[in-house]
This record gives C-alpha cells, structure tokens and sequence, in this order.
C-alpha cells in the first residue's frame, strides 16, 4: 500500500481509461458496483498516458468551471490549475489526479474514506455539495457516506459567511442528526449542516449558493428564492404537487402568480438548466411571440407555412372528407371544431394547433422550440413516431422531441378514466406501469389522491374520432356500458374498459382504440421511414381488398397503413419496421 500513497498524476488517467477497467478489483454498495482504486498497481500496466499541469479559471466556489473533469465527471471549480493529457486530450482536477486511496477529511474525521470508482448503478449524492457524483468518489462503509475529491480535500470549512443567504456566519456542524434545514425544507443527514449560533437558523451545505433567481421547465415566469411564503394560501409545489410549509425555503413567482415549487424540487436535472438569472436581462423568449401574424377578415400568415396565407373556418363537421384531409401539426383528421386552411395548397391545421407557442418549456430543463414536421421522430413522452409538427430542445440535445399533444399536456390533467385530476411528475426514479393500458413507461401521469398511474400514450388519445361505417362522432370511454362483455366492431373481440374504447351514444357499439386509430396514429401515407440500419420504409394505405399478411406477427394488417420495406415486406407497425433488417 506505501507505493500507493503518493500516486503519479498518470495514474488517474488509467483509472478513467475505459479499455483498462478489466484491470480494477470491484466492490458492490447496494445496487451500485465500483472500481476499487486503492488496490490497483499502476506500474506495468497498458494504455499509460502522462499528464501535464495548465492553468485553468479563476470561478469562484460554486460557479461553473470552463473545463469538464474526467474522473469526477463534473464541472466543479478546483483549484487554480488542471492536469491535461497530451494523447486522450482530457482535463482532470488537480485534487482528483492526487487523491490518495485512503483518506480522512475534516468533515469526517473519525473514520477513514476509499477512493471508489462508479462503474454504473444508482446515483449518490456528496456529503459537502449535495451534488450528484457520477466518477470519483470517497466512501465510508461504517456511516455510508460519499464525498467527491474536491470536497474531502477542503481544509477551511468550519465557517461559511454568504450574506445574500444569511445575514450571520454560518459555523459547521459535525454530528448527524435529523435537523430540517430551513432551506430545502428536509432532514436529509446525508449532507452536512451549518447552524447560525446568532438565530435560529438550520441549512444544508449543498443549499448555501443554491441561485436566487431561476428558469424551470413547467412555469413560463422566472421564480426568486424566498425564505417563507405568504401565509393564509394553501400551497402546493408546481412540480411534485405536494402541499408546501410556509415556514420554509422556496422558489415562487416572480410575476406575483400563486406558484411556487419546492427549493429541491426546483432544482432538480430535469427541471432546472443550472443557470443563475439574477441581475441578467430576461430573454427575448420570456415574451412568445404567436405562432401566426394576423392579415385581417380571418386571414393569417403561420410562421411555419410562411408562404401562404391562411383562412379561417368555424365548425367544420362534416365538411372535410377525415380520410384525405387531416392537420399537419397533429396528423389527425379533420373531424369537428376550427380550422385554418391553405388558400393556395393542400394544407390545413386545427384552431388549437394553429396557436400552438413557438417556444414550450416543459419536463425538459432547456426551452423547446416548435418545428415542422416531415422528417419522422420518435415522441420521448408517448414513444410514438410522427411526422407532424415536434418540439425539439433549443439547446441541441440530440434526439429530444415530443409531438404536439404530448407538449399540451399542462401541469393538471383531467382525464375521463379517473375522477381525479392527474399531475406531470417530474422527479422519476423508476418505470411505472400504467393503470389503463399496462404499459411499463418511465413518464407518465400520477394522480395524488389514489394510487392510479396514466402513461402519456393514454392520456395523448383524442377524446372524439370518426370511424368511417359509422355516422355518428366516437367518444372515449372507460366506463362499463352493458352488464356483459361489449364487442368490438372491427375485429369482433371484447373491449375492455379498463384499457378504454371508443363509443357511439347513440348506437352503442364498441371500438378498441388501436382498432380505429391504429398503431401509428401520427403517420401517414406518403411519407418515407428509415430502419435502424438506414434502409428506407414507404408508408402505404392499406386500402386493398384483401389486407395483406404482416411480416412481423403473420396476422392480416388491419389498420389503416402499412409499412412496406425494400425487400417487398409488409408491416403493420413502425415499431417493427424501424428495428428490422
């Protein structure tokens, strides 16, 4: 162990080298397995890169640093300089190129830390910071605690002075015990606490440079930290729908609506970008511009079929012919309600989808901006394709979209399975399985009072449809309509109200939903596929007499498109297609 003390600065970069990692010993914690770093002779081994010493910038604690560490995989401000290898081209923290195997921190200094690796599994949180540790890591098996190289290497901690959150010094204290935070509003012994010993004032390490000022995901306003809410309000936090203690920390609005969101809440990946706003200028999407300009006499000019003017028609039953002319934006028929039509070409687009926002902040924590459809993509809430309209991160993370339907599911939903409104949850930690449809989806809808989960593929299905051998409009339903099994039309097997069907009032007859929609609700013939090998896939209508066999389940297709590949084979769903040779 002596010639590990003091290990080289190449050392980390083979700890970090991926084509090495059969070389480490592994240690399970739970469900998370870990390379052990302090059993690991460096000498002799393959893959050896050197490290050189750079300067790196002068962020002050708290800040964002400009360079990306690879061992502890974060953006933490070390010291003033960062070690750089020559070959991988990768930055590492000075703290982290030298942290020794075994170490005893002055947060913790009755029992030793080991230097762990992650290799995958659950996150952790760090004792100091409270953020999340993705590499590197110092644990302690007697209390199971984690710290991050740069915070186990602090020397100067015992007293914190932050005017902007306290007033007073702010002194460390050293025990675990279960004392609520003023800030956060939780107990968690697993970060540290600092206690004012002027006031009565409890707060977390990690929550003492939380932002002032921020933009989250689910509200169109930026929010301002407050250290107690108005009382005589029933509060409820905008993101997990929990009611909200008044005595402590959170984020409300600062455009003075009843909104306000759990300080952890308010900060969580999903939901916040990591920027602070405060003293910054509010950008120009903080006031969305509509999606169309108006040209007078019902006329208007939509920013993404700018070429053309619109018109605009009320109440169109039984107009439109539902199997020819269908929205754009949406991809469903044209079955009832407002329309703007083309006046110069095949082009049309609900009332609703017409006003659509440029710029939607929802689930994700950067801005989503709304696009044209045409090139297909995959609906990260639904899992279904489509080429219609999409919102797509505005800061380029790759593959995020959501149809336009899953996009207008606000915060409350009603729903006609439940009696109780459904909330967007945006804190997830596990799959859920869907109460309707029992699909297993990571995202869904929770309703608080009962123990009922709605995926978005349910709560995204259009309340009235069409079907063609029926005069009268269709309406979802997820009620027992018959005292016995009811039947449906199409295929002649039973529906199920707990899944949901549709129905007519006044005939009473029975559909299943996929039996009149399809699997792929939002495509549509004409259009063109790729598998995931890049061979092209034609969408078809499946208008022939005798319905063809599908390739995949060897059933006769009996939705109203097919997909056809380059070999001649037929399938009924894009699923399939998409993922085949």
């Amino acid at each position: 162990m002596s010639s590990m003390d003091n290990p080289p600065p190449s050392f980390i970069c083979l700890v970090v080298n991926e084509k090495a990692v059969q070389w480490f010993p592994k240690k399970t914690i739970g469900e998370t397995t870990y390379l052990i770093i302090s059993d690991v002779q460096y000498e002799g081994t393959l893959n050896s890169h050197h490290l050189r010493s750079v300067l790196g910038c002068n962020n002050k604690e708290g800040e964002r640093s400009d360079h990306y560490c690879w061992a502890c995989r974060s953006y933490k401000t070390g010291t003033t300089y960062f070690y750089y290898c020559n070959e991988c081209y990768n930055y590492y923290h000075k703290e982290c190129v030298e942290s020794p195997p075994i170490f005893i921190s002055s947060y913790h200094p009755k029992y030793p830390l080991q230097l762990l690796k992650y290799d995958r599994g659950i996150r952790r949180e760090c004792l100091c910071c409270g953020l999340e540790i993705y590499g590197l890591v110092y644990h302690s098996s007697i209390s199971d605690l984690f710290m991050d190289p740069l915070c186990a290497s602090k020397q100067e901690f015992s007293t914190i002075h932050n005017p902007e959150r306290h007033e007073h010094t702010l002194h460390y204290f050293p025990r675990k015990a279960p004392i609520t935070c003023d800030v956060c509003a939780s107990d968690d012994t697993k970060n540290c606490f600092y206690s004012c010993l002027q006031c009565d004032f409890i707060v977390h390490g990690r929550c003492i440079n939380l932002p002032h000022v921020i933009r989250i995901s689910c509200h169109s306003h930026r929010l301002s930290f407050t250290s107690s809410l108005p009382f005589g309000n029933s509060w409820f936090c905008g993101v997990c729908s929990q009611k909200m203690d008044e005595n402590y920390g959170s984020y409300s609005c600062t455009k003075s609506c009843a909104y306000a969101v759990h300080t952890n809440c308010a900060t969580l990946l999903d939901v916040w970008a990591g920027k602070e706003l405060k003293d910054q200028p509010e950008l120009e999407d903080d006031n969305i511009k509509p999606s169309f300009e108006e040209m007078g006499d019902g006329i208007i000019r939509h920013f993404r079929h700018a070429h053309h003017c619109m018109k605009f028609i009320e109440d169109i039953e039984g107009v439109f012919d539902a199997k020819q002319q269908y929205c754009r934006a949406c991809i469903l028929p044209l079955y009832d309600g407002n329309v703007y039509t083309c006046m110069e070409c095949d082009f049309f687009l609900h009332g609703t989808c017409a006003n659509l926002p440029r710029i939607k902040r929802i689930e994700h924590r950067h801005r989503l901006i709304l696009v044209k459809g045409g090139i297909y993509f995959c609906c990260r809430f639904c899992n279904r394709y489509s080429c219609g309209f999409g919102y797509t991160c505005g800061e380029g993370c790759l593959n995020y979209y959501l149809d336009v339907r899953c996009a207008s599911l606000s915060q409350l939903v009603d729903h006609p399975s439940h009696p109780h409104p459904f909330f967007l949850f945006y804190q997830r930690k596990s799959y859920q399985k869907c109460s309707a449809c029992e699909r297993t989806e990571s995202i869904s809808l929770n309703c608080i009072e009962r123990d009922f989960v709605l995926c978005c593929r349910c709560a995204s299905l259009p309340y009235k449809v069409k079907y063609e051998h029926d005069e009268h409009m269709l309406t979802l339903s997820y009620e027992k309509i018959a005292s016995g099994p009811c039947w449906c039309q199409i295929c002649e097997e039973t529906t199920d109200p707990k899944k949901g069907y549709y129905t007519c009032s006044e005939c009473r007859v029975t559909f299943h939903t996929e039996c009149v929609l399809g699997n792929d609700i939002y495509l549509k013939e004409g259009n063109e596929l790729y598998t995931y090998y890049g061979r092209k896939v034609e969408i078809i209508p499946n208008n022939r007499l005798s319905r063809p066999i599908c390739h995949g389940c060897r059933k006769r297709c009996q939705y109203n498109i097919v997909f056809k590949n380059y070999l001649g084979n037929i399938f009924c769903s894009s699923m399939e297609v998409i993922y085949s040779r």
